[in-house]
């Protein structure tokens, strides 16, 4: 190492000049132009980088006043999304108010629905109404209304009676009318209070939902509005950040590109002062000097200034960062309040569609009841008719029963057997209303099914707009990111798929459904049929009731129909029970078919999660797939880096042996650095093969699952395919039964039009019972004149003989109508047995329909005994139509006695003589006569108090038979209240399960939105990442640009200071050669010899480390032996006594020494 000689006061060095002299060769310059031409150049590459700091400053001072702008311009987007929060905020109360609201005036309509409906019912129960409190408003009204028919029709009665009978009834007449027409005005103005008191209720809540809606609808039409208002100004202020975001690169780059140049223009100014140099070395002075130091400290300063404003801007560049990533997070966060704004508006159009359903089932509910009103109107028209009818008949039967008051023994028999039929029709009358009450509970049935169906189609109505709301906001989001854009699409696509085959396959269940509904419907209408049969029926059996309960019943005949009443219910019970046991099947069926459904849609959401699953599976494939490009990028431009500081170090080895060691430790450590770059490589390469594995095994795991799911949806459908089955063979029982119905109804017309024929000839006999009761009151106005005619008794007294023989003939007459009589009675015996027979039958038949449930194999034997049972109906229509002969017989018999009768007026006239003969027998004989009369009164009052004991004895049963029905009545309402009881809590767990189901629903929708949203937020903490780490990457080359900068500014400095050393080496040597005497040979300058031994420096390219400036000054080797040959030459001397005062000035000038101090600190 050599020290640095003063030269002219100014040090100078060897290594500094040669590299000034390399420098400006690389610009271009020859090294051997003079000092001021080296000046000159080095001067205008001092302007141009002033000139270059201050367009730098300009720009750093825009981009400041840029960055100002976006931070005003980002809070007042701060402030703006703030206001809309505040404002979604007040709108979410204001709704949560208002459908709080709505809860309430709904749940007050109920409650006022149901206390109207309780105060119905408590009014029924009072007035004994129990079957009607059980019932619907309707059903009791056209009750009353029929009542009220009745009752009318009953006071037309009693007014037509009252105008035949005498003026003592018309009175109480009068007075039933007068109550009976306050009562009906009574509860006329009570009907139709009650009428508008549910047509003002109706309107009110139409009036109120129609406000309600258009109110809910208004407000959200203006929130919708103002939510596209502010995503459209979200859209515009998020692309304008982006512009000034690619502004802000795109000046950084052309900044970049600036500084490159400057970079070049250095090195060529930098070549020319080399080459400049060396032709004027001498001429440079200290003015110059200290200007290029001023200069150096100037751009010394000003190269601090950018630093540190290149500190500040990347400090504000990291704000910024941190400003957007903020802005990203509240962008987030407001598309998550705005999909929960989205779900609060979805929840409130559910809401609107619910009181829409809500207004179309009252409007329903009011059809029904004008078409139950126009039913009743028909039935009433009928009934009318009807009554119009059986009051005729019942005229007919009052004038027979005026002329039957002699033969109410023979009237009793029949009227018993009328009673009994009329039990068998109260019988059947109870059956039908049972199964009209189980044909309503399954109707019912069938309308929660209906009402199932309907929200099932609501729930998937809801799916698709949710899918579709998905799709449009994916369309919106996918906008930014388009390769996401075509892999959502096919998943989409194929979900629409799917959907739309699950759709497909409820809507075949569906109208598999509404099949059943129709069938069950038209059904429901021939049973509507039967009831309005049924209800002529049981008016007619009434008015025969009020008819026959005047008459007498036996005791026999009544405890045997006591047996077959129990036995029918018995029989009832069991048909009963099969009927629930049906139900019981119907609604294990249902329940099955919905556990098939929440088992597909259970699968249907697996699949769709396991497809997400693969969707993040094939993103962390990708994912990995790109770290691995980026790994095998990074290790090419690793190869390619150590291929370019390879070749630096080769051309530095030629340069100087003493880098080559510092370039073998660099090679070390790259190579090292390469090892554990190539390791990491193979780590990470690793890594990703064994992620793959395992995401390899995980896809087949999956595949499994996949496999065993559709296995389980094939077992699903199959067991759908089963309960199918199911139905359908329910529904082929269902329509035995009705057929099975259909012949029960036909056989129970056969038997009316038989009980029409026994009417028939019951009326021929009344008829003719009456012609003999005229002909024996005739007789009677015959004897009456008898007293008239005692003078001719005198002369036919022979002839009383002959009339006492006839007389007699009247007797074995009257003994024949008896026998007649008596055959008559056992016929009808017999046609009891019959009746019996037929009602045994009739139990076989039902237990044959059971069997018939279980077994198809069971038709023929029914079918057999059909046959048989029709035979049996054929014998007993013969055995009626020798009934009939032989009434036939009677009447001859009847003919016969008439024609005597006739003889006898002509013997009575003849006899008319002999009637004074006959006064005497006449007495005894009217004598006789008293004595039988009294007998027969006698006999009269004896069978008159048997009568009394057998109508105690009937009134007894009947009290007991009513009890037992009331009892039997109560225990059906208790049964009905319990199954009704049970029936709501079903209702209620469904409505349960299905709120559950939505809520479930609802939860997953949420899960799938919150998915989403921390996708698109990984999506952009990703992007985010990518510009940070290119953001620094950017950093790094200009802070590599920058240390090459301030290399090549102290590269400048140490060739200043070479300048300096070597021109004050050089007064130095002029100085010694002027003083001394000898011939000193010192060598030439320093400058010639810079290309030789100064090596060249090469700026690397971006990758090296900013150093630190290092003020090396070497000392001259050659210096030093001139002055220990000096000394050695002059031992006794003091260095310096022999120097001329000139130079000894030279050396005590105080530049020499500040120059001298300033290198050796």
């Amino acid at each position: 190492m050599s020290r640095p000689t003063a030269v002219n006061g100014i040090l100078t060095n060897k290594n500094e000049l040669d590299e000034i002299n390399r420098r400006l060769k690389q610009n271009g310059i020859d090294p051997r132009i003079g000092d001021q031409a080296k000046l000159q150049e080095l001067w205008h590459l001092f302007a141009r980088t002033e000139a270059d700091l201050l367009t730098s400053k300009q720009a750093l001072s825009g981009a400041e006043r840029q960055h100002a702008v976006e931070m005003q311009e980002v809070e007042s987007y701060m402030e703006q999304v703030r206001h809309l929060s505040e404002e979604r905020d007040a709108l979410t109360q204001e709704f949560e108010m208002e459908n709080d609201q709505l809860k309430k005036d709904v749940e007050k309509l109920r409650q006022e629905i149901a206390d109207g409906k309780r105060e119905v019912t408590q009014l029924l129960i009072q007035e004994g109404f129990m079957d009607l409190a059980d019932g619907t408003p309707s059903e009791a009204i056209a009750y009353f209304l029929v009542e009220r028919t009745r009752t009318m029709d009953e006071l037309r009665e009693a007014k037509r009676k009252a105008a035949s009978s005498p003026g003592g009834a018309i009175t109480t007449s009068k007075q039933v009318q007068e109550v009976l027409d306050k009562e009906r005005k009574i509860m006329e103005e009570e009907m139709r209070t009650e009428r508008e008191k549910v047509r003002k209720m109706k309107d009110s809540i139409e009036q109120i939902y129609a406000k309600e809606l258009n109110k809910v609808k208004a407000d959200s039409k203006l929130k919708i509005t103002s939510l596209e208002s502010q995503k459209r100004r979200l859209e515009q202020e998020a692309r304008h950040h982006h512009q000034k975001t690619r502004d802000l690169e795109f000046e950084m780059d052309r900044l970049k590109k600036s500084l490159e140049r400057e970079k070049k223009e250095r090195r060529e100014e930098v070549e020319k002062l080399q080459q400049q140099l060396p032709g004027s070395p001498r001429d440079l002075n200290q003015s110059e000097l200290s200007q290029l130091r001023e200069a150096k400290k100037k751009l010394e300063m000003e190269l601090s200034t950018t630093k540190y404003r290149l500190k500040t801007g990347e400090e504000d560049k990291h704000k910024l960062n941190q400003r957007v990533k903020e802005l990203t997070e509240s962008l987030d966060t407001e598309k998550k309040r705005r999909s929960s704004y989205e779900g609060t508006i979805i929840k409130l159009k559910s809401v609107v569609d619910r009181n829409k359903k809500l207004v179309t089932s009252l409007e329903d509910e009011k059809q029904t009841l004008s078409e139950e009103k126009s039913a009743l109107q028909m039935r009433i028209g009928f009934l009318e008719k009807d009554l119009q009818e059986l009051k005729e008949q019942e005229r007919s039967l009052r004038n027979q029963t005026t002329s039957l008051k002699s033969e109410q023994t023979i009237i009793e028999r029949q009227e018993s057997e009328i009673k009994s039929l009329r039990e068998e029709k109260e019988q059947q009358a109870l059956k039908l209303q049972r199964t009209m009450v189980s044909l309503e509970t399954e109707r019912r049935k069938c309308l929660e099914l209906g009402e199932k169906l309907t929200s099932t189609e609501e729930k998937w109505e809801q799916i698709v707009q949710r899918y579709k709301n998905n799709e449009k906001d994916l369309a919106n989001k996918l906008d930014k990111l388009t390769r996401d854009l075509d892999f959502s699409k096919s998943e989409l696509e194929a979900n629409h798929q799917r959907m739309h085959q699950i759709q497909q396959e409820h809507d075949k269940q569906l109208e598999d459904a509404r099949g059943e509904t129709q069938t069950l419907k038209e059904q429901l209408q021939q049973e509507k049929g039967l009831s309005n049969q049924a209800d002529r029926h049981r008016e007619t059996i009434k008015e025969l009731e009020g008819i026959v309960d005047e008459l007498k019943k036996d005791r026999d005949v009544l405890a045997r129909e006591l047996q077959i009443m129990i036995g029918k219910e018995q029989k009832h019970k069991e048909k009963m029970m099969s009927i629930e046991q049906s139900a019981e099947e119907i609604k294990r069926l249902e329940a099955q078919l919905e556990n098939s459904v929440m088992k597909q849609s259970s699968l249907v959401e697996e699949l769709s999660e396991e497809k997400k699953r693969n969707q993040k599976l094939q993103d962390q494939l990708n994912f990995s797939q790109e770290t691995l490009k980026i790994a095998e990028q990074s290790t090419d431009h690793l190869k390619e880096s150590i291929g370019r500081k390879s070749a630096e170090l080769v051309k530095q080895y030629d340069w100087s042996k003493e880098n080559q060691l510092k370039l073998e430790n660099k090679v070390k450590s790259l190579q090292r650095e390469l090892d554990e770059a190539r390791s990491m490589t193979h780590q990470d390469k690793t890594a990703v093969s064994w992620r793959l594995e395992r995401e390899e095994k995980r896809v087949k795991e999956l595949e499994d699952m996949l496999t065993e799911k559709k296995e389980e949806l094939v077992e699903a459908r199959r067991e759908s395919g089963r309960i199918l089955m199911n139905q359908t063979r329910a529904e082929e029982r269902a329509q035995e039964e009705a057929r099975l119905r259909l012949d029960v109804e036909q056989r129970n017309k056969v038997l009316e039009e038989e009980m029409t024929k026994q009417w028939t000839q019951l009326k021929d006999l009344m008829a003719r019972l009456t012609a003999n009761e005229s002909a024996k009151q005739e007789l009677e106005v015959q004897l009456e004149k008898i007293p008239e005619l005692q003078q001719q008794l005198d002369e036919k007294s022979l002839r009383l003989q002959a009339t006492e023989a006839q007389l007699r003939d009247l007797t074995s007459t009257k003994i024949d109508l008896r026998t007649c009589k008596d055959d008559i009675n056992r016929l009808k015996a017999q046609l009891h047995e019959e009746r019996i027979d037929k009602s045994l039958l009739n139990q076989q038949l039902e237990d044959a329909k059971q069997q018939v449930a279980a077994c198809i194999e069971r038709e023929e034997r029914l079918r057999h005994e059909n046959s048989d049972m029709k035979h049996r109906l054929i014998e007993t229509q013969n055995k009626l139509y020798a009934t009939e002969d032989k009434s036939k017989s009677v009447e001859d018999m009847h003919s016969l006695a008439e024609q005597g009768k006739k003889s006898l007026r002509d013997q009575v006239s003849s006899l008319q003589q002999e009637v004074q003969r006959l006064q005497t027998e006449l007495m005894q004989t009217s004598q006789r006569l008293d004595a039988q009369i009294t007998k027969y009164e006698e006999h009269k009052l004896h069978h008159k108090n048997k009568i009394q004991q057998a109508r105690e004895i009937f009134t007894r049963h009947k009290s007991v038979l009513a009890d037992s029905l009331m009892k039997l009545q109560q225990d059906l309402n208790t049964t009905n209240a319990e199954l009704q009881k049970e029936q709501n809590n079903r209702e209620n767990l469904q409505k349960k399960h299905d709120s559950l189901l939505e809520e479930h629903r609802k939860l997953l929708a949420l899960h799938s939105d919150a998915e989403e949203a921390v996708r698109d937020q990984n999506r952009n903490v990703s992007t985010m990442d990518y510009r940070v780490k290119y953001l620094e990457r950017e950093n790094g080359v200009l802070q590599d640009r920058i240390d090459t900068l301030s290399r090549q500014r102290v590269a400048m400095e140490k060739l200043i200071r070479e300048y300096r050393l070597e021109k004050q080496k050089q007064e130095i040597d002029k100085s010694l050669l002027v003083s001394s005497s000898g011939g000193l040979v010192f060598p030439s300058s320093p400058l010639s010899t810079l290309n030789s031994t100064v090596p060249k420096t090469t700026l690397t390219s971006g990758l090296g480390l900013s150093q630190s400036p290092s003020y090396i000054s070497t000392h001259d080797p050659r210096f030093t032996n001139s002055s220990h040959s000096l000394r050695s030459s002059q031992p006794g001397r003091i260095p310096g006594h022999d120097l001329s005062p000139a130079n000894r000035e030279l050396l005590r000038s105080p530049e020499l020494s500040n120059t001298q101090s300033s290198d050796e600190l």
